[in-house]
Parts: C-alpha cells; structure tokens; sequence
C-alpha cells in the first residue's frame, strides 16, 4: 500500500508538468503568458489588441491559463485585469525552452 501512495504524487507531477507544458506550447497561450511577464497586469482588452487575437479566443486561453494557475485576475469596474501567478518560475520555463531552441538550431546552423 505505500508504493501506491508514493507514486500517485509523481503521477500527479507529471500530470500537471504535461498540462503545463501543453499549454505553452499554444502559440496564443505563449502569447498571452509573454505580454503578461513583459508587461505586468493587462486587461483582456490590452492582451486583445497586443496579441492580434479576438475577444472570445483571449477569454478562452485566459480561462485554461487560470486553470493550470499560470494567471491570476481581478475584476475590476473598467473590466477584469490578468497577471503572471508565479512570474520567475514561467520565466525560468521560458527562458529553459529558448536556451533549448537556440541550442537546437545551432545544431541546425552547424549541418549547412
């Protein structure tokens, strides 16, 4: 009975770590989490006009960002206004995945 106990938690890590992970790999979700970390708080109207996205498609990745506990929001009477929950822990992410493409297409720079 204790090894069950003890692998549901790393079950429960690799779970969340995948939904994480799929979510910045949604070009407009990486968007959204970019322009939040750059900018600070923004509301949904910011994030539409800098994203280049539509309301509704904002509104839906903003609702799976929440999810996953990437962004917190507050309402507001001018409207409702979204920030980075843990904003080192997403740049330390992102800053992982763009060491890793540069690595990557060096590799693919150094076959010409």
């Amino acid at each position: 009975m204790g090894k069950i106990i003890k692998t549901k938690p790393m079950r429960e890590l690799y779970y969340r770590a995948s939904r994480v992970a799929r979510a910045l790999g949604d070009p407009a979700k990486y968007t959204i989490v970019q322009l939040l970390l750059e900018n600070g708080p923004l509301s949904v109207g910011e994030i539409v006009r800098s994203a280049k996205r539509s309301q509704p498609t904002v509104s839906y990745h903003l609702a799976q960002l929440r999810n996953l506990e990437i962004v917190r929001y507050e309402t507001k009477p001018d409207g409702s206004y979204y920030w980075i929950k843990y904003p080192e822990e997403i740049r330390k992410i992102l800053s992982a995945l763009n060491n890793f493409i540069d690595r990557v297409l060096q590799g693919v720079e150094d076959e010409d």
